[in-house]
């Protein structure tokens, strides 16, 4: 790699999302990745630090073992990881540094098991569309509860594994969806921001959609100076495409603490001309795609399934956008738990050609 423009290549690997066992993962299968990746040339790994049960009913919660007791109502107690006499994530970050591998802190945020959140959460709202019909798992920032949850789990989960060799912790959720939010505290928050109706208004209008950005900026912003003033030198990822509807506009990232937009690319079926458009639209922040190479769609989650000729022709679009354009920052690839070989393989020749890539 040059070294005028680092890139980022590396895995993303859920602790317990989409993992072959209940218990999740555990060091010894860790260790192995790690060997893999610097074999590989890999500089970066991305550990997804929760799970959910409505996309992978075999796995549920947060998957570390949380210091804050209001936290212990979603903790994964199957998790291996999420108890302190088999944690080993701490010993995972102090190999990985041996090898020159980074670690990235990754969690959604805003996603939570309706059930479970209620223990400690009670307030909490789900994200909710027009005619008032809640989205499935999907919880509304504006609402204190809510907002007190995310705070609480970005702030327990650094409080454990904000070390040196932790360069970056990312979230996404931190967000509306499109065509939300409509629940009472986005209601009552609109009229005495705005004085009108919330229910007057929908994606596309420029009242609501300027609505949402401020208040999801505001809290980004908020959330993001409070970890780095807690753990100095930790980079924000923000994982979005900075759709329509979700309070994310690219302009206004930088200003309010992210560091870098991991978007997603390729979880639908995409040509070059989208792939360059979704790129170009993300200026002026620096890029690390977020590549789903998995082969098999999820419960309630329809994905682009993978084969190996797919993952090159994508692979290529990258390459030639990276050449082009150095805001394009490198690639993390998920989900290293749930793929095919052949897809493996053909992730490891990609990265070898960014390797050789005089972007690179």
């Amino acid at each position: 790699m040059s070294s005028q423009a680092k890139q980022y290549l590396g895995w993303q690997v859920g602790i317990t999302y989409e993992a072959a066992r209940p218990e999740g993962n555990d060091l010894p299968r860790m260790l192995r990745l790690l060997g893999e990746m610097a074999n590989a040339g890999m500089n970066l790994l991305s550990l997804m630090m929760a799970s959910y049960a409505y996309f992978d009913p075999a796995h549920d919660g947060l998957a570390w073992p949380v210091q804050n007791s209001r936290l212990e109502c979603l903790r994964d107690k199957n998790c291996l990881n999420a108890h302190g006499e088999t944690e080993f994530v701490q010993e995972l970050i102090a190999a990985a540094a041996k090898k020159g591998i980074e670690v990235q802190l990754f969690t959604n945020l805003a996603i939570y098991n309706p059930e479970r959140i209620r223990g400690s959460y009670p307030g909490a709202l789900p994200q909710t569309a027009r005619d008032l019909t809640p989205r499935k798992w999907l919880f509304c920032p504006s609402g204190e509860d809510v907002w007190q949850l995310e705070n609480d789990e970005i702030s327990d989960l650094l409080a454990l594994y904000g070390k040196a060799n932790v360069t970056s912790i990312a979230y996404e959720r931190l967000s509306f969806a499109s065509g939300t939010c409509y629940c009472e505290n986005c209601a009552r928050q609109f009229r005495e921001s705005t004085g009108r109706g919330i229910k007057d208004f929908t994606d596309g209008d420029a009242l609501f959609d300027a609505w949402k950005v401020s208040v999801i900026t505001d809290k980004m912003s908020a959330l993001n100076r409070a970890i780095k003033t807690a753990h100095p030198g930790t980079q924000v990822w923000l994982h979005s495409s900075c759709a329509p509807g979700w309070g994310h506009d690219p302009a206004r990232l930088a200003g309010a603490g992210v560091d870098c937009v991991v978007p997603h690319i390729a979880h639908s079926v995409m040509e070059k001309q989208d792939f360059d458009t979704l790129l170009d639209r993300l200026a002026p922040n620096d890029t690390v795609l977020h590549f789903c190479v998995r082969n098999k769609a999820l419960p309630h989650y329809p994905i682009w399934e993978k084969t190996p000729a797919d993952i090159a022709e994508i692979g290529g679009w990258a390459l030639d956008y990276a050449r082009r354009n150095e805001r394009m920052k490198g690639i993390l690839f998920f989900n290293e738990n749930t793929f095919s070989n052949e897809n493996r393989q053909a992730v490891y020749r990609l990265v070898e050609q960014f390797a050789k890539s005089p972007a690179g």
